[in-house]
């Protein structure tokens, strides 16, 4: 049911608990969101409004004939798509809204929505148009602004003959729908396990108490995170371990058997018409890494950099296992969960169950506002806005009493919600123009958090904050996140390295006796960090190469089986678990396509931009608002390695994860 919700967290509370700024309690009232009450036929009927509108005004930007300017045609494509933007939301709404119909409307708006934004690519009009443009006494960032316009409209095809343009027109609506299904089918279906009370021993207790025996004195054990994750950590049984990652790694299967094989086969049909090789090569033009090759030879670096102390973390795992099963000759990725946490009690004094009581998901939400407060001198307030469901919380970033964005919070699990963890744009901000509006989704737990998920709440926020903070250029095609792609992973991973940070932790990470996690025990987990961290990576490194290789070549040249279990056997630490098929619910297959990469390459370039506040001070707030007025809020109207360069006084390098790689154990 949706509400008129008023978060339960006031501004005062939080800065009770995180010590900053905030001295009263303050309620935005702001009338600025959708109405997530409408009904299915509503939000089709706000879409295909909203399109009509989009179509009029760009036949209008078509047909005019008077001198190509900046102003007289990106002045009123800016303004036609301003006006889009009233429709943005409808990804979200496909992946959280409780009401299937209106996630059906959602999807349906999506698919006219990119069918009218693949018309305005294949416009040859538009393109002599913005050709047209005399870009030499332009600013800087209006000229990247019409250059990559002009890059992606000879991506699109647009210069072809009308045959081929409709052609491409066609297969982009195939891959749309083909896209939404595999999403779909990974989002509706959930897979359980049933366990005995005996199979929980080692669980902790709070998990035990919110999982009572069923009428048949069983357990009922999900695939949802919550669920999972607890029980590969901290389960005595090898064999509910076993049950439960394969139920994880079998969603969506054989359902998008099918789908993937035909997305993967539409992309590359789309990329070869288009005259390139492979959808790889399409996907990577313009971007930092520039080519399948690059990023091949890249993760080659990455992957060589890794393997040694990727073999000895497993080297570490395998000796802790043969003390439980002395035959034992490999690891399986079941059992790594639940060995590394025995290692790091037994060699690290660090017990995880007792990390996690110091990490409640009230506290840690209102810490890690309370930390974006303090370093970048904002203020997060309450948002009194209508939802879609009881357990969403809204909030408006300020800045001196001045509204900067708002965002949506929707962080615990139910039936048909996205299953993972990301961040959507919303609405971007724009200079004299609407603020920026986010949407965050997690599925955690509403009571004890693992420290890893702590981590990926700061992750999923540091997208969030970007759109925040990057809402200020005139235009909209180079406002919010809309940098090169393999750039937007960057500042959201290093703002990992806060969570393990004491300073910052000792002002939210308190347990349920108000009791503040010890320094010491902040310490061991610092040095038991690392730990694993070698062979996690080596497992990332597969992920990428399993998506550049499913998209580098003709898929009638492999199956995806059989490639899966070459690459796995290539470059994941682990084996093939036989029956599993983990392609089928690797979401990123659709989203990134074969840009898997970006994570690693971001990574790289996060540890360099990291060492700016490892060097200077990680609570110096003079750092951090030099970082965000250098790196965030630039937006697009930079290219991504000049913003790095503006912000280390140097062009940024891979070497610092290399080296970091090579030093771990």
């Amino acid at each position: 049911m949706l509400i008129k919700l008023l978060p339960p967290i006031s501004a005062l509370a939080l800065a009770l608990l995180t010590g900053c700024a905030t001295t009263s309690p303050v309620v935005s009232k702001a009338q600025d969101g959708w109405d997530f009450q409408q009904s299915p036929q509503e939000l089709t009927a706000l879409c295909d409004a909203t399109l009509a509108q989009a179509r009029t005004a760009f036949s209008s930007i078509e047909e005019d004939t008077s001198p190509a300017t900046l102003q007289s045609v990106y002045g009123a494509y800016d303004a036609m798509t301003r006006g889009l933007q009233d429709i943005q939301h409808v990804w979200y709404v496909k992946s959280v809204h409780p009401d299937t119909n209106v996630q059906a409307a959602a999807e349906g708006c999506i698919t006219k929505y990119i069918d009218f934004a693949t018309s305005m690519e294949l416009s040859p009009r538009f393109y002599q148009r913005v050709a047209s443009i005399d870009t030499a006494q332009l600013k800087p960032a209006e000229q990247l602004m019409v250059q990559r316009r002009l890059r992606e409209f000879r991506k699109s095809g647009v210069d072809r003959d009308e045959e081929t343009r409709n052609k491409v027109a066609s297969l982009i609506a195939e891959i749309t729908e083909l896209g939404t299904q595999f999403d779909k089918n990974i989002r509706t279906d959930g897979r359980v396990v049933e366990a005995t009370p005996e199979e929980l021993a080692g669980l902790p207790e709070d998990y035990l108490a919110s999982h009572p025996p069923n009428a048949a004195g069983l357990i009922e054990i999900s695939t949802d995170y919550p669920d999972l994750y607890p029980v590969l950590n901290y389960s005595e049984s090898d064999d509910l371990r076993r049950r439960l990652y394969i139920a994880s790694k079998s969603i969506a299967t054989p359902a998008n058997d099918s789908t993937l094989r035909a997305l993967i086969a539409k992309r590359h049909e789309l990329a070869t018409l288009l005259g390139y090789p492979s959808h790889a090569a399409l996907a990577m033009d313009g971007l930092m890494v520039g080519s399948p090759q690059n990023a091949q030879a890249f993760l080659e670096e990455v992957g060589s950099a890794v393997k040694r102390p990727s073999a000895k973390d497993m080297e570490i795992l395998l000796a802790r296992l043969k003390q439980i099963d002395p035959d034992a000759d490999k690891v399986e990725v079941w059992q790594s969960f639940y060995l590394s946490n025995l290692v790091r009690q037994e060699d690290y004094a660090i017990d995880a169950r007792e990390v996690r009581q110091y990490f409640h998901f009230d506290r840690v939400q209102s810490g890690i506002f309370g930390m974006t407060e303090n370093l970048f001198g904002v203020e997060i307030v309450p948002w009194e806005t209508d939802t879609w469901h009881d357990s969403v919380t809204a909030w408006e970033v300020r800045e001196n009493g001045e509204a900067l964005g708002r965002f949506y919070l929707d962080m615990h699990p139910r039936e048909n919600k996205y299953k993972h963890a990301a961040h959507w744009t919303l609405r971007t901000g724009l200079k004299n123009g609407k603020v920026p509006l986010s949407g965050m989704v997690m599925n955690f737990p509403r009571g004890l958090m693992e420290h890893r998920q702590v981590e990926t709440f700061l992750h999923e926020f540091g997208h969030l904050l970007h759109n925040m903070f990057s809402g200020s250029q005139e235009w909209l095609e180079i406002s919010g996140m809309t940098m090169e792609r393999d750039f937007v992973e960057a500042p959201s991973q290093m703002l990992e390295q806060w969570v393990w940070d004491y300073d910052t932790l000792k002002h939210f990470a308190t347990n349920d006796h108000g009791e503040v996690i010890p320094e010491s025990l902040v310490n061991k987990m610092v040095r038991a960090r690392h730990f694993g961290e070698a062979a996690a990576t080596s497992q990332q490194i597969f992920y990428a190469n399993l998506a550049l290789n499913y998209y580098n070549r003709d898929p009638d040249s492999f199956e995806l089986l059989p490639l899966m279990m070459e690459m796995q056997a290539k470059y994941s630490p682990y084996p093939y678990i036989p029956g599993t098929h983990f392609y089928n619910n690797f979401g990123h297959l659709h989203g990134y396509s074969s840009n898997y990469y970006i994570y690693q390459w971001s990574l790289a370039i996060s540890t360099d931009l990291f060492s700016r506040f490892e060097a200077e001070g990680m609570t110096n707030t003079r750092v951090a608002r030099e970082y965000r007025r250098k790196v965030l809020e630039p937006g697009g109207s930079l290219p991504a390695a000049e913003m790095v360069e503006n912000f280390l006084g140097r062009p940024y390098s891979i070497e610092a994860y290399k080296d970091y790689l090579n030093e771990l154990n």
